[in-house]
């Protein structure tokens, strides 16, 4: 039984110094390589866990591979923070196949950004949902069928117009417009109407009396 113990005790104190040899042997090397390291400022563009991409001041894009990185950093790292690389071998370039990132630093706290990004995937905040314009007076299509681009923006009226139904010549006219009216435009045709929102309903009037 002696001996057993004996035996024992002497295999935990050689476990126990070879991993105080491995640990002395690991710091040895880390310093080695905090010698000879290099560092390279800018902001994150990217970031898939195995690679890296990011802009420098002078606008140069690099993307690296940071697999065994280590990463110091509050909370997470996110697109749009400030980062300091801290890497041995030589750029080429922006060719980094020859570079090892050894450790990705930056001081920029993103518990926000993860705090709002979890509030959303909850169901907590929502995205606003786009205005339905189409159904409002002055956004609907023309009944003649004539395409129009979309717009929305003031302009004025340069001479007495009549204000018609349609974006076409002997629709029905609904009334007519002064110079120095102010008018919303909301789409142009592409036969030269210009679509308007007239007393609760969408109506055109020829380009030709319209001044922006």
């Amino acid at each position: 039984m002696k001996k057993f113990l004996l035996l024992l005790l002497v295999s935990c104190l050689f476990l126990f110094t070879a991993a105080c040899g491995e640990t002395e042997d690991r710091e040895a090397e880390e310093a080695e390589l905090d010698a000879v390291s290099s560092t390279m400022n800018g902001t994150m563009t990217k970031y898939t866990g195995s690679e890296i991409s990011i802009e420098t001041e002078e606008g140069t894009s690099y993307t690296f591979s940071c697999e065994k990185a280590q990463i110091q950093c509050k909370n997470g790292l996110t697109p749009g923070n400030s980062v300091q690389l801290v890497y041995v071998g030589g750029i080429n370039g922006t060719d980094t196949s020859n570079v090892r990132i050894r450790k990705i630093i930056t001081s920029d706290d993103n518990t926000g950004v993860w705090e709002i990004a979890n509030a959303a995937a909850d169901g907590i905040i929502t995205q606003p949902e786009e205005e339905d314009t189409a159904s409002e007076p002055g956004y609907d299509a023309p009944a003649s069928g004539t395409p129009v681009e979309e717009t929305h923006e003031t302009a004025w009226i340069s001479g007495y117009v009549n204000v018609r139904a349609d974006a076409q010549n002997g629709a029905e006219v609904l009334g007519t417009l002064s110079p120095g009216e102010e008018i919303t435009v909301t789409g142009i045709c592409e036969n030269g109407w210009i679509r308007i929102p007239y007393e609760g309903q969408t109506a055109y009037i020829w380009q030709d009396f319209v001044s922006w």
